[in-house]
């Protein structure tokens, strides 16, 4: 018996072309909002999960209609994805079966991936979706079935098509501008980046000082932030690293694209200007900077040498600084003190001077060979790490004429009152400690191992502070045993698609950073 809900209202050509990098009607979006409606109308009885709720409807049909629009008009951002996931993967999708994939053209695995994919980025969740919800897979072939019989009537977009054409001699602006798109419009990431901005413009208001004369930079500023230094969750990807993949290898401004650096924020004081750049002094560390102005934005703000201070945000582009956001001017500088932790903005990274790969092989050395160490308290960790800090000084220390930092004082982040403590050497960032873990851990010399235990992925997919590494560890060597998960799929779908996953929920947190700076 169908379930009657209450009739949302239609999506209109203003919901339509949030989905789009231009503000006004083409020829074909006609066409893509009557079928957005049609399947809005046509899923609106089926609740996956409970997870569905009015107006996830809406941008659920927006998704699944552009993906049409995509695929008709072959404007590449779905192809770009699937043929990203193969070269990682060796198949164009995780979860499903690929084996008769009908490359750019409509799948039904497609439009099952894309509805897991929208549920897992409501803001209410915080657990796995089965991607093989019975619920889930009645929508999608309902979805696929009016697509496939769509098709044939279904118009090319060429405006879309034309907007996401990377000039040859593109700029670094010109490269943003699509690359904003690829990432704060399209279907596969509006809803996830549309929910990030929300509670960002939130933050904001919520900041003392805040009034509407100041509001609409500092909200353009924070999108400058969250273009260039957050990820997709979509295969953990930047957005500068979308566009790289979407223009492939084979266009002029592919290296430049993929070198785009994360967007670095500081204070800096003005020196003066030539035709082509400003030269500012970063207060924090007294270091001599020169950022490129053209193309760029207008500061819109007068400039005296050695008196202006700004903050500003700028990104690396072909061996130049770029500004990317709002440049504020510091009206007191005098008492603007800038954070601790400008003084690494330009620090180089431990790795770059060989540190964490001469840690490891200390680590190796003092804990014979293995990357995870045990031990019943904080002390006893402790110890052992002053063993391998021991090892290290004796034989690399008088190599070493800088010092170095943790900046982000995560190495000794363990209670005084944990059980046990599993040390781990992560090689692409150094040691790890976690605490009430090891019962779980079937591991040679892991004397804490209850052999009934089970581990919670969701815990270990999701937590910010657990590394990629370590979760992989575990499960490619098959070290724990998984807590069972609700659904159809059971858990096998996680030990097949571990890395897809760890991606998808790590997001930022995916790629390990080294924790040393040098000073």
């Amino acid at each position: 018996m169908k379930i009657l809900f209450p009739r949302l209202s239609r999506i209109s050509l203003e919901d339509w072309l949030k989905y789009h990098p231009y503000d006004k009607e083409m020829s074909s979006d006609h066409f893509y909002i009557s079928m957005s409606n049609d399947i809005q109308h046509e899923i609106l009885h089926i609740d996956i999960n409970d997870n569905l709720v009015g107006s996830d409807y809406k941008y659920l049909s927006c998704t699944l209609a552009c993906y049409f629009e995509d695929i008709v008009s072959q404007t590449g951002i779905w192809t770009t994805f699937v043929d990203t996931h193969k070269s990682l993967y060796n198949k164009y999708l995780p979860f499903y079966d690929t084996e008769d994939y009908a490359y750019g053209e409509i799948n039904l695995a497609d439009i099952r991936f894309l509805i897991w994919h929208f549920c897992s980025n409501l803001s209410v969740m915080n657990h796995l979706i089965d991607p093989y919800s019975l619920d889930g897979e009645e929508m999608a072939l309902i979805v696929y079935n009016m697509l496939t019989e769509a098709s044939d009537q279904a118009p090319r977009n060429e405006d879309l098509r034309n907007a996401l054409i990377l000039p040859s001699d593109a700029t670094v602006y010109q490269a943003k501008e699509i690359a904003d798109y690829l990432f704060f419009g399209s279907y596969l990431n509006r809803y996830y980046m549309m929910t990030r901005m929300e509670e960002a413009v939130i933050n904001i208001k919520n900041q003392k000082g805040v009034n509407k004369k100041n509001l609409d930079p500092l909200i353009y500023d924070k999108h400058a932030e969250l273009l260039f230094n957050t990820v997709s969750p979509v295969l953990a990807q930047h957005s500068f690293e979308i566009l790289a993949c979407r223009v492939g290898e084979s266009h002029p401004q592919y290296r430049k694209i993929q070198s785009v650096s994360k967007r670095k924020e500081g204070l800096f004081r003005y020196k003066g200007s030539t035709v082509a750049h400003v030269q500012l002094e970063h207060i924090a560390t007294g270091l001599t900077i020169e950022i490129n102005t053209t193309h760029g934005p207008d500061w819109k703000i007068p400039l005296v040498a050695d008196q202006t201070v700004v903050r500003l945000g700028f990104t690396e582009w072909n061996d130049d600084r770029w500004v990317q956001g709002t440049v504020f001017r510091i009206t007191d500088p005098e008492k603007m003190i800038p954070d601790d932790v400008e003084k690494y903005l330009f620090a180089p990274v431990a790795s770059q001077l060989g540190v964490v790969k001469r840690q490891e092989e200390c680590f190796l050395e003092v804990n014979n060979g293995k990357r995870l160490a045990f031990f019943k308290d904080k002390k006893a960790a402790f110890s052992f790490v002053d063993d391998i800090w021991g090892s290290y000084h004796g034989k690399y220390g008088e190599s070493m004429d800088r010092k170095l930092f943790d900046v982000h004082n995560l190495t000794f982040n363990v209670d005084d009152d944990s059980e046990n403590i599993v040390v781990f050497f992560n090689p692409q960032g150094g040691v790890e400690f976690y605490a009430d873990m090891a019962h779980f851990i079937s591991c040679p010399g892991n004397p804490f191992f209850v052999s009934d235990s089970e581990a919670n992925i969701e815990t270990l997919l999701f937590d910010e502070c657990i590394s990629t590494e370590f979760v992989s560890l575990l499960i490619e060597n098959r070290m724990i045993e998984i807590e069972p998960l609700l659904g159809e799929g059971g858990y096998q779908y996680v030990w097949n698609n571990c890395d897809f996953l760890l991606r998808y929920w790590k997001r930022e947190y995916y790629r390990t950073e080294p924790k040393l700076f040098v000073e």
